[in-house]
């Protein structure tokens, strides 16, 4: 790669990498709703009924048209009683009242119109008498209340989480039709990357790779582990070519740094075209992104730490948008900070913090040290401090924008 090249802001960053999106047109298949979960939508969903499909009691009680309160003084009889899945299906006289379940429909000829606790009323043989008056209207669900026929109940671009199959089920659903997962191929670089369970002398494990995989499982990708790529030019080229076709994103940790060694960069530069790469970051200045052949290409940083960190800032969002969510709103939580710092203006940096209470208050706590290659600095925080570029101190007080590791992967 050329030295000379500039280094580019990360908003910079994240502007190219969703405009290179445009014209992508995701594949869609059609799927059991009951395995939905994680997905996403390809076309808008719509009710096909009311939801709910009828009036119905939300209480157990009885139910009565309330203008007979003031012709009987609030004294009824009982006449019938409906459950659900088996409503009561005559017409009320004035006086009279059934007995109502919880979820029982009401029917539109049933004359019913109020449903009273049932603890609000005294009880006799086959009579009762109004306590506590309710207004008129209590306690019944209306029909369509929920979700009215033909109306859009969920949109497309919209990611299936677990609570929705509640709704979905409603809907009488079978099957829903949802982009297809992207494809993922992940390498690891580095003639020290060990490829056993047993470490060899001066290897290490690979801390990278596992914690990608499965990051890119919680976004729902399918992914293929593609090994380690060596530190060799001629080993990288066979690699990276060999693979490209049957991915939809290639994504490596290492090997796109300045170094001699480092023949990712190299080969990319050479083989394929080139978005950007070295960012005006901290951590996380050598991140390449641009595509070989027609197969975008991510290149993260080797230190575990910058490759979770610049992943989680901005390869998700990128993955999102490339999987057809819509919408990807990460909660931006604004906290005072607790601690100072001096910082170099010019460049973003994204510490390892958590939010702690102290006196009743909520503030930002930084990890001790904020080294690349300390993996602790995550395993013991719970999420990232964003610091703009154009800051150069932070004193105890100075509001800064924090994201939950958990949030971002929502």
């Amino acid at each position: 790669m050329k030295k000379d090249r500039r280094l580019i802001s990360v908003l910079s960053a994240k502007k190219r990498m969703i405009l290179s999106l445009k014209g992508f047109k995701n594949k869609s298949e059609f799927i059991d709703f009951k395995n939905s979960e994680n997905r996403v939508l390809a076309d808008n969903i719509y009710s096909k009924n009311n939801i709910p499909e009828f009036d119905n009691s939300a209480v157990d009680g009885y139910g009565f048209n309330y203008n007979s309160i003031t012709k009987g003084g609030g004294t009824f009889k009982i006449v019938g009683e409906s459950k659900p899945g088996k409503p009561f299906k005559n017409k009320l006289k004035n006086g009279e009242a059934i007995i109502i379940f919880t979820g029982a429909f009401i029917l539109k000829h049933n004359n019913i119109d109020t449903v009273c606790f049932q603890e609000n009323c005294l009880i006799n043989d086959k009579s009762f008498k109004i306590t506590k008056f309710p207004k008129k209207g209590d306690n019944i669900r209306k029909k369509g209340e929920d979700i009215k026929k033909n109306q859009v109940a969920f949109r497309k671009g919209r990611k299936i989480r677990t609570v929705d199959l509640t709704q979905l089920s409603s809907l009488g659903l079978k099957k829903i039709k949802v982009f297809k997962k992207i494809k993922v191929g992940v390498f690891s670089s580095g003639d020290e990357i060990c490829l056993g369970s047993v470490k060899k002398k001066y290897s290490i494990f690979d801390a990278n790779k596992t914690v990608l995989i499965n990051l890119l499982k919680r976004l729902g990708c399918e992914i293929t582990d593609l090994g380690v790529i060596k530190d060799n030019y001629e080993h990288t080229k066979k690699k990276l070519d060999n693979n490209l076709s049957s991915f939809d994103v290639i994504i490596t940790s290492g090997g796109v740094s300045k170094s001699k060694i480092d023949h990712i960069g190299n080969f990319f530069s050479i083989s394929g075209k080139l978005n950007f790469w070295q960012l005006a970051l901290k951590p996380g200045r050598p991140f390449a992104f641009g595509k070989l052949q027609n197969t975008p290409f991510i290149g993260l940083p080797g230190n575990p730490v910058a490759a979770v960190i610049t992943f989680l800032m901005l390869v998700v969002d990128y993955l999102k948008k490339l999987s057809g969510i819509e919408k990807n709103e990460i909660i931006e939580r604004l906290v005072p900070s607790n601690f100072v710092m001096k910082k170099k203006k010019g460049r973003t940096e994204w510490l390892r913090g958590s939010i702690k209470i102290i006196n009743n208050n909520y503030f930002l706590e930084k990890y001790h040290t904020s080294g690349s290659g300390i993996i602790s600095s995550i395993s013991n925080t719970d999420g990232i401090i964003e610091i703009n570029e154009d800051v150069k101190y932070i004193k105890k007080g100075s509001i800064l924008k924090f994201y939950r590791y958990e949030d971002i992967l929502n």
